[in-house]
């Protein structure tokens, strides 16, 4: 690389002399200089990207070194057909807004699954449950303990060709969600309970996912994948299996806690819905809504009996289990997700905000 640079410094250099000596057609020098250094530039780009291809980074090998044989991480890129060898056909298929197709998993409360299947093959996945091993990390492991196996840092970089991208975590970030740069494309978002410090859930996402997710502020050089333009009826499909989603994780966690799983309510669900699309339509993020309606008047509204209700809401998330995950982080949410007298609970998901209403029946 050093000598590289030394031939392209030799050539600028060559290539103003010679212009000095030449005719510069009325521009001057300085103008000739600049353009000619121009292309040099482009050239080193071209040439640094061919390297790069190359000769891994630094930091992949790092991340390489770790051990993720026989584990979940596998599975980015595996085909569909060694899913269904592995776990059978899913519970239920359920649509994004990203392009791949959700293969829920949800037959056991202690190990809940997740795989987003895109062209016939994994692209992402998300699992959450009880003490799940997910070599070298373990649901359950304390924040301490998971950063000793790879520190957590406030910038992960990415590069592919000339286009580098480079992800910029908060300390809250670093906190709640940490981002884990497994091989060169090949991502691991890290979910902490920060009231037990532990870890709770896992996501394992391609670069490209995660750039159509931009779950942290990213800068680039180069373009960032646009996420799909989905018509109306693609949306009511996404918000389906959103709720869906918010539903079992809800569920999850709660069996992660000792309480007792909470039932689906259609009723309350619709109430839960009215109100994720009124904030949506109406630009606004408030458990009241514009004419002073709260959760009390909104269930009278909608007919529903019950004896005592709670209601977290969320907004731009990017799907149901960070959602879900946000509402743990967050104290008043939290104690509705575990509140142990709530036995029922309707999720209303309206594109990008999000409602759950639990209620303790009469």
């Amino acid at each position: 690389m050093k000598l590289l640079r030394v031939a392209i410094l030799l050539l600028i250099i060559y290539s103003i002399y010679s212009m000095a000596k030449g005719d510069l057609f009325n521009q001057t020098l300085e103008q000739e200089a600049n353009k000619a250094i121009d292309r040099v530039e482009e050239t080193f780009e071209t040439l640094e990207a061919e390297i790069d291809k190359e000769e891994p980074q630094a930091a992949i090998e790092e991340s390489e070194s770790l051990s993720y044989e026989g584990s979940l991480y596998q599975w980015i890129g595996k085909s569909e057909a060694s899913l269904v060898d592995e776990y059978g056909e899913p519970n239920r298929k359920d649509a994004s807004a990203y392009g791949y197709t959700w293969w829920i998993y949800n037959q056991d409360p202690s190990e809940y699954l997740q795989f987003g299947v895109e062209d016939g093959k994994v692209v992402t996945w998300f699992a959450t449950g009880k003490d799940m091993q997910m070599a070298p990390y373990q649901l359950g492991q304390t924040y301490d303990e998971v950063n000793g196996i790879q520190p957590f840092n406030e910038e992960i970089k990415y590069k592919k060709g000339i286009e580098q991208f480079t992800f910029q975590l908060t300390e809250e970030d670093r906190k709640r969600r940490p981002l884990i740069k497994l091989s060169d494309s090949v991502f691991a978002q890290l979910y902490f309970d920060t009231f037990t410090e532990e870890l709770s859930s896992v996501r394992v996402l391609t670069s490209g996912t995660l750039l159509k997710h931009q779950p942290y502020k990213v800068m680039y050089r180069g373009e960032l994948p646009e996420k799909p333009v989905l018509l109306e009826e693609e949306w009511t499909e996404v918000q389906k299996g959103r709720e869906q989603q918010v539903f079992d994780i809800t569920n999850v966690i709660r069996h992660r806690f000792g309480k007792s799983p909470v039932v689906w309510d259609e009723g309350v669900a619709s109430v839960a819905f009215n109100h994720s699309q009124d904030m949506n339509v109406n630009n606004y993020f408030s458990h009241y809504s514009q004419n002073g309606d709260g959760l009390k008047e909104r269930l009278a509204t909608g007919e529903v009996r019950y004896v005592r209700a709670g209601e977290n809401i969320a907004a731009q998330y990017p799907d149901g289990p960070a959602a879900v995950e946000g509402w743990l982080n967050s104290e008043g949410h939290r104690e509705a997700l575990l509140f142990d007298q709530y036995t029922h609970l309707g999720v209303g998901v309206y594109k990008d905000y999000y409602t759950q209403n639990f209620l303790t029946l009469p």
